[in-house]
């Protein structure tokens, strides 16, 4: 770290000296740590622009991972939070915003004529799979290769394609051994082994976490086919994917319907909330109470209210917001690939939808295996440049666009890119 580092963050390395002293890593989420220079402490965030405790500002594209497609102070999320809280916490009870919700993602999501609330998304990965075990009498699943659904242990294998093993310290091995794991994107791969012992394929339908990776073509079409026959539910992971590649996700996006889907992020607006939603008789155990479906949180009022005011409006705005995203990603990956080529970076950029993924030490991404060549350290060093300049991403590179970035943003994020890049190529590890 620079000494102008150290002065332009002086507060935020003051409250990591103090935040370590008692707060496991001095963060409540691992990779928020992994941030360079030095993990920054938000002070407040209006529409898309966040202040740090140092006076700093920045364009966020991290969007708190994800959940503020609507950024950080949409009015009608707002007013239905303050209107929710007037009314009092209401923690665990039976409010009408649950049944309005549900109807709101079933007129919106194909595959969702039934959903159940929790509070996270990894918590609807494993409620989704209970609820594939429960429909089909059958335990064994398949899972794909840097496909992310969440960290319990039984699903937070392969995390990387470097290793099909426990992707944290602590898990227990024995939780994941009905669980297949297969190379994403290859059809042939899952028909070598599927069979109708299985209960469930869950898959990214567009692998984000991964890296922003589209589904080959007729991939999904595939696996459509191939678990329909056999009778194994198809669960499509649309934590990212739900209500941000379309209104209806990637399934909409795709044309694909699968019999389970599990939503998160998007839908709370920045509210904690996650969904497993899906036809009726896949959700049959659900819906008739056979299988018990426990939390304190599920369903909690305030995210529900959350929830509906940002469907609501995604559903207003659909026809020009999605689009208009899109190609505001479009516009940031071509041009740092061309900033790329101009100064000879080995960075790459790769996108879908309004996702958009940063690679460090690669000049191209042809396909998932090649994530084996990627230099995380290259991918935080860029990273660190383009919070230098006032972008706010990941660390690990990803970025999403939101309903209120506008293009005059988008032409200031372009030339913090050119700057960040020129920066960047002066490092010793940047070719």
């Amino acid at each position: 770290m620079t000494m102008q580092d150290r002065a332009r963050f002086a507060n935020a390395l003051i409250y990591r000296s103090r935040a370590v002293e008692h707060l496991a890593f001095g963060v409540s989420s691992t990779p928020r740590a992994t941030q360079l220079p030095v993990p920054i402490v938000i002070d407040h965030a209006t529409g898309i622009r966040l202040t740090d405790t140092d006076g700093n500002r920045y364009i966020d594209y991290a969007l708190g991972y994800g959940p503020l497609i609507l950024g950080h102070t949409p009015a009608p999320v707002m007013d239905a939070i303050k209107a929710e809280l007037a009314r009092g916490l209401r923690t665990a009870s039976v409010h009408e915003g649950e049944a309005e919700l549900a109807e709101l993602i079933a007129g919106s999501v194909p595959c969702a004529e039934i959903s159940a609330f929790v509070s996270t998304g990894s918590e609807a990965a494993h409620l989704a799979l209970r609820v594939a075990r429960a429909t089909t009498g059958r335990v064994k699943v398949i899972k794909f290769r840097a496909n992310y659904h969440g960290w319990f242990d039984s699903l937070n294998i392969a995390g990387t394609m470097r290793s099909d093993g426990p992707s944290a310290l602590g898990q227990d091995p024995a939780a994941s051994t009905s669980v297949t794991v297969v190379d994403w994107g290859n059809a042939a791969a899952v028909e070598a082994v599927l069979d109708s012992s299985f209960a469930a394929v869950i898959v990214e339908p567009a692998a984000i976490n991964a890296g922003c990776f589209a589904p080959p073509p007729g991939y999904l079409e595939q696996l459509r086919a191939m678990t329909e026959k056999l009778g194994v539910l198809l669960i499509f992971d649309e934590v990212i994917t739900g209500y941000r590649l379309a209104l209806g996700g990637a399934q909409e996006r795709y044309g694909i319907t699968p019999d389970l889907c599990v939503l998160g992020k998007a839908l709370g607006a920045g509210l904690p909330i996650g969904a497993v939603s899906g036809s009726r008789t896949a959700m049959a155990p659900l819906a008739n109470g056979r299988l018990v479906h426990r939390g304190t949180f599920n369903g909690n009022p305030l995210s529900v209210a959350a929830s509906i005011a940002c469907v609501n409006l995604l559903r207003a705005e659909c026809a020009s917001l999605y689009p208009r995203m899109e190609r505001q990603a479009s516009e940031l990956r071509e041009h740092l690939n061309a900033e790329s080529a101009r100064t000879g970076a080995a960075l790459y950029a790769q996108q879908v939808g309004a996702c958009l993924q940063i690679f460090g030490g690669v000049r191209e991404m042809a396909r998932m295996n090649d994530l084996v060549k990627v230099d995380p350290d290259k991918t935080l060093a860029f990273t660190a440049e383009l919070l230098r300049a006032g972008i706010f991403t990941l660390p690990r590179g990803l970025m999403y666009l939101s309903a209120v970035h506008n293009d005059a943003e988008i032409a200031e994020t372009k030339a913090a890119i050119s700057i960040a890049m020129d920066r960047f190529v002066q490092t010793p590890s940047a070719s």
